[in-house]
């Protein structure tokens, strides 16, 4: 494995080291744009330090990554031993790439950005590069297009060689052609893929400690050396994958659990959504400029500040969505709900929709979905994500799903369904005396 050359302080992980090989490519404009994509968005409305930005992010998930890796690979697993040194190299240097570039195709305000995506046509990578068959197509594109065109244009510009360039697109995403060199590695490509996206992904890991740091909040803590001492390479029925040793459930229900907390602590808190509105209606209407219609082009040169800038401009002018987001004019919440918890409940917040739209109130709805995990096995679910873990009996080991041992996951998996409602802060008086009529409020 290459020799680390150069340190980087971080406040969650203390030390993050990059080899010769892996700084041309964080110092690229396309990479170093992160510094100025934030995180969480509107989320610092409500905690005013959560400004950090998605370049941090990315080097933490990037070492989370790869730290993992060499703790799997100490430990010798039986079911690695066909694999030569040279082979897990690459294994870790692919690795470590795809965790350093999985977010770089995030625009700024990604919850609003995404609504102005281009077709997915535009942001397509070269027809060989496709699993046969997986090319999309007849889409709009999403961020992990945008970075998968980046990590292609990082080979086009020579900064990254093209087959390795391939192979961290191939972790990525299951559409892409891996190079021969990976596609030799056989399943564990599988484990690289759980490591940068999957229940115990290094993105999760990571963003859970760093937002709760910087958003002030403990509601993302969890035990992550409790969590790493015990992952494991297991001998699957395809061969091997990522596992966990049973002593290692509660750490995992408590990543669940941290992960469950901070969306509806977080995350889902009632007043970014309004922001998000202003913001797309901001664009909607004309009072800044906002386009990804020429796809990767248009992205490298997207931030959070040229998006503020264009609003500021756009307050000069008197328009009213940029003054609202930036004079911080938060919208009234007039109801939060749980989609389907209440079949009654959900009838009668739409019919105090159309009762607040005929008093001539402004009301909006924004919605927010996130489920509590995709295990197989976790609550009624029977397909998902297979996650086994290993106990021993008598010496002997015994391999199993990780949701046999989990009372919580065998039980739980309830999805975080909500609704927010809101009328502008100047139609609160006239949307109370609405409620007021309706009895059942």
């Amino acid at each position: 494995m290459d020799r680390m050359s150069y340190e980087i302080r971080d406040p969650i992980h203390r030390t993050i080291l990059l080899s010769e090989v892996e700084r041309p490519v964080v110092d690229h404009p396309w990479v170093q744009r992160l510094r100025h994509i934030r995180q969480l968005g509107f989320v610092s409305m409500v905690y005013p330090s959560a400004v950090h930005d998605r370049f941090q992010h990315s080097l933490g998930t990037m070492h989370l990554a790869g730290v993992r890796f060499q703790h799997l690979l100490a430990a010798k697993p039986p079911a690695l031993a066909a694999y030569d040194e040279a082979d897990l190299a690459y294994a870790y240097q692919v690795l470590r790439f795809a965790g350093l570039l999985h977010d770089a195709g995030h625009p700024p305000f990604s919850h609003t950005a995404e609504a102005y995506m281009p077709s997915v046509a535009q942001v397509l990578l070269p027809a060989d590069w496709y699993r046969e068959g997986m090319r999309p197509g007849g889409r709009q594109a999403t961020h992990e297009d945008f970075s998968l065109a980046l990590v292609h244009g990082l080979a086009v510009d020579g900064t990254l060689d093209e087959h390795l360039a391939r192979d961290i697109a191939a972790v990525l995403s299951k559409t892409v052609r891996r190079s021969p060199r990976l596609n030799a590695l056989g399943s564990l490509v599988g484990i690289l893929r759980a490591l940068v996206s999957g229940e115990l992904d290094a993105d999760r890991c990571d963003y859970l400690l760093r937002d709760s740091h910087f958003s002030g909040v403990t509601y993302g803590i969890y035990d992550l050396q409790r969590l790493i001492a015990t992952e494991t390479v297991l001998a699957g029925p395809d061969g091997p994958e990522l596992g966990l040793d049973v002593h290692g459930v509660h750490a995992l229900e408590g990543l669940l659990l941290a992960r469950y907390h901070m969306f509806l602590q977080v995350y889902f808190h009632k007043t970014p959504p309004a922001f998000e509105y202003y913001l797309d209606r901001a664009i909607a209407e004309g009072e800044i400029e906002f386009s990804l219609a020429r796809g990767l082009s248009d992205l490298v040169d997207l931030r959070d500040d040229s998006v503020v800038s264009r609003l500021y401009a756009a307050r000069a002018r008197d328009l009213p969505w940029s003054r609202r987001i930036l004079d911080r004019e938060p919208a009234k919440l007039v109801l939060r709900e749980r989609i389907g918890a209440d079949a009654q409940e959900n009838f009668l917040s739409q019919e105090l929709v159309g009762a607040l739209a005929q008093a001539s109130c402004h009301v909006f709805q924004r919605h927010s979905r996130q489920t509590f995990t995709n295990l197989a096995g976790a609550g009624a679910a029977e397909a998902g994500t297979r996650l086994l873990c290993e106990r021993r009996v008598l010496g002997r080991p015994i391999i199993e799903s990780v949701t046999a041992h989990s009372e919580l996951l065998a039980s739980f998996n309830k999805p975080i369904d909500l609704r927010h409602t809101y009328v502008l802060r100047g139609d609160a008086d006239r949307a109370v005396a609405v409620m007021e009529k309706l009895q059942a409020w």
